[in-house]
């Protein structure tokens, strides 16, 4: 493993995702208040699965989270395996799966770069919002390629960069902000309150303003530092023209857009009807999913 895959694996398995917003805490409650808030936010992810046939079919799971994809795609009918390359993810998920007695058939530590798996064995492979987060995302793709059958599904969700968050969010409020933040620091707070972002989380941005200077808001940077909070090691930003040739060794690729995340919106968000929320987040928002199909020749 590379020493910056060391760092992304190390900085996952202090900060699962979600942490920031969902304490952890042993038992079936964590995982309902999880997945209430993630579904609240994020419904769309219900709708893309729905679309799904996972019946029998033999599904791998690339970046299990708090495990809360993986069971619905189990309760679809799935035969399910997942690899995550954190010990933590793995753990927590075991434990969802036991305390909801979720049947499935293998979930091991691994990384998608090179994983342990046979050629043409699954019928699916699913994807959300992880392997935009290696830097060595083709390989990851072609191991993709290689372990579904002949007319098998890829379904990855990739961050996209023609979206309100990076180009308006993150390109201009953020980096905005922080520069406000550097004369009237109290105003974290207000940042928080409006956001839903953690002080914690806007002072470490401050702090990493103030020891790596301007270079730090310099977009090949601060795009990083945006996605997942301050200390996230790495992140990248696809279009559909990008991701249709990160998928190229496919065929009938679909590309469709989700997610005006309207944390982001500093309070804009309560002033917009909702069909124009909708429309935005169809053209313009965060998640791009796509969906390919491995050719049967």
């Amino acid at each position: 493993m590379s020493e910056k895959s060391s760092e992304i694996k190390k900085f996952w398995n202090e900060n699962p995702v979600g942490s920031n917003f969902i304490n952890y805490e042993q038992g079936k409650r964590f995982y309902e208040k999880y997945d209430e808030f993630r579904y609240r936010t994020e419904g769309h992810i219900i709708h893309e699965l729905d679309k799904i046939n996972f019946k029998e079919k033999k599904v791998l799971e690339i970046g299990l989270g708090q495990g809360s994809d993986s069971m619905q795609i189990i309760n679809r009918g799935a035969i399910f395996y997942g690899i995550d390359i954190t010990e933590e993810s793995i753990r927590r998920v075991k434990e969802r799966f036991e305390l909801y007695a979720v049947p499935y058939n293998e979930i091991i530590v691994g990384n998608a770069e090179n994983m342990p798996f046979s050629s043409d064995f699954f019928d699916i492979v699913y994807s959300h919002g992880v392997i935009h987060h290696s830097e060595s995302i083709e390989n990851i793709v072609k191991e993709i390629h290689r372990v579904l059958k002949k007319g098998g599904k890829a379904v990855v969700m990739l961050y996209h960069k023609n979206s309100f968050n990076y180009y308006i969010s993150i390109a201009i409020l953020r980096r905005i902000g922080l520069l406000l933040l550097v004369p009237f620091p109290f105003m974290i707070k207000i940042i928080s309150k409006f956001t839903g972002e953690q002080p914690e989380r806007i002072d470490k941005h401050l702090t990493n303003l103030k020891a790596q200077g301007l270079s730090y808001l310099l977009m090949k940077n601060f795009i990083h530092k945006s996605t997942d909070g301050p200390n996230n090691v790495f992140a990248s930003v696809w279009t559909t023209k990008s991701a249709n040739k990160l998928f190229d060794k496919f065929e009938n690729i679909s590309t469709h857009i989700h997610f005006l995340n309207e944390r982001h919106l500093l309070g804009i968000q309560y002033l917009l009807p909702k069909t124009l929320k909708r429309l935005l987040a169809k053209y313009f928002g965060w998640h791009l999913w796509i969906k390919a199909t491995k050719r049967s020749n």
